[in-house]
């Protein structure tokens, strides 16, 4: 299993304490993800969001002709994040898996992602 690319990025949590509205949320979230973030609060949207750009920028194409919504941040029954692609992120993954790891401080969520 080769790696054939990574990624990171890092968000401050205070943006994602604002009230976006329903197109940002909708571009950027699945329906699972949103009552993720219903549940969890801004430092778990901006998890989330950290993990797919991450993820993006693993694949190679960063969001270039795919939405953040076709990377969707899901977890096993231990809590631990995994990722699965949809529509265009899939076909640019060219068959790619990508691991995730995101971590958060008062100020900061950071995810960093391995496509093998």
């Amino acid at each position: 299993m080769a790696v054939t690319g990574v990624g990171v990025d890092i968000v401050k949590i205070r943006r994602f304490k604002k009230n976006f509205g329903r197109r940002f949320i909708e571009r950027c979230f699945t329906a699972s993800e949103m009552a993720y973030i219903e549940t969890k609060g801004a430092a778990s949207m901006a998890g989330l969001f950290a993990a797919k750009e991450a993820a993006a920028k693993a694949i190679g194409t960063g969001f270039s002709g795919f939405w953040p919504c076709d990377i969707e941040v899901t977890r096993d029954e231990r809590g631990k994040p995994y990722i699965v692609l949809h529509g265009k992120a899939k076909a640019a993954a060219n068959g790619a898996e990508i691991h995730i790891s995101i971590s958060h401080t008062d100020d900061d969520a950071v995810a960093f992602a391995v496509a093998v």
